[in-house]
Parts: structure tokens; sequence; C-alpha cells
């Protein structure tokens, strides 16, 4: 058998792929070219409002929003609401934990974490809302063990995973709502 030459055949395959790639016109959606350059939006997110009994869960909601929202170069979020262009407002009105599934005695062998939320985006001189879901519900499945603090432990879970779900959601919506604000300006 003599010895390949040339370039063999997938890296032929590869080398298409990747120029393919480059040049479809691919863009982060959530910074279109023309918003690159605005100058970061100034936004005020007070601590969340929490409606249930689960002690702090406000305090992890308004946490991992702010952790999120850091993450973006288009928003600056600021301490006082006076410094505001926008005011992100957040509100956990429940959280429930219904049966999933069950054996044949029906007992439950998995639990849903359903969180439900409001949140609402305003500006902040003319108080004009200009996102909101009054009702952002979210579920996460966890189960059930033997032993209670198993159990906890994957409640505790479930529920830092829905809180970290509800924070990327908002991010996102929040980064769209405010590009397209300055979009049409």
């Amino acid at each position: 058998m003599k010895p390949q030459t040339g370039p063999t055949p997938f890296l032929v395959v590869l080398a298409l792929g990747c120029l393919l790639l480059a040049s479809c016109g691919y863009y982060n959606p959530n910074v279109l070219p023309e918003q690159r350059d605005l100058p970061p939006a100034r936004l005020y997110a007070p601590m969340w409002q929490n409606a249930t009994n689960e002690m702090g869960l406000e305090s992890r909601a308004h946490g991992a929003v702010s952790d999120w929202l850091l993450q973006s170069g288009r928003i600056v979020l600021v301490a006082d609401e006076e410094d505001a262009e926008y005011i992100l407002t957040g509100r956990i009105s429940s959280i429930r934990y219904p049966g999933f599934s069950y054996d044949i005695t029906t007992t439950a062998r998995s639990l849903n974490a359903v969180l439900t939320s409001s949140v609402s985006l305003s500006e902040r001189e003319s108080g004009r809302i200009i996102w909101q879901n009054p009702s952002l519900r979210l579920e996460e499945t966890y189960n059930l063990d033997a032993s209670v603090s198993q159990t906890d432990a994957n409640q505790r879970e479930a529920l830092r995973l829905l809180v970290d779900s509800l924070a990327e959601q908002v991010y996102l919506r929040v980064l769209r709502s405010l590009t397209t604000v300055h979009k049409y300006r």
C-alpha cells in the first residue's frame, strides 16, 4: 500500500464544513450588529417579592437574575433607582410540589417542583412597560427517596435548577426587549 500524499477526504470535508459555517452569516441573536456600539442600558433590579412560604427564595431569585444580567455588556446594574433608565421587578407567586409518577400502590416516586412568577421590565421615567410576563411557569422533576434527607436534597437541587432557569429566561427576554427598544428609537 502506497502512502497518501494529498489531504485525506475527511480533512477536505472538515475544511469545507468550516468554510460553510464561517460564511453562513451567523451572528449572536442577543446582540444585533447595529446594537453593539450602543451604550449599555442602566437597569435597576430591586429585591424580588416572595409570596411563598419558601424562606429566602426571593433572595436566590434576585441573586441569580443579577448574576445573569451582569454577564451582558449591554446592561449595567445600578444600585439607585434614580440612576436607572429601566426597572426590572419580579415576584415569586407560588412554589408547588405535585406528584408526578406513582408506583402500583399509588405511592409517589417523583414530584414536580412548579415555580410560578411574574416579571416586568419598564422605563423608569415614563413607567411604560417594555416587557412583562405575569405568569412565568417553570417545572423541574425530582425523585423521592427512602431517606428523607436525600429527598430534601433532591428537592433543594430541583429548586436551584428552577431558579437558574428562571434567571436565564428573564435575562434573555430583558436583553431582547432592550435591543428592540433601542432599535426603534
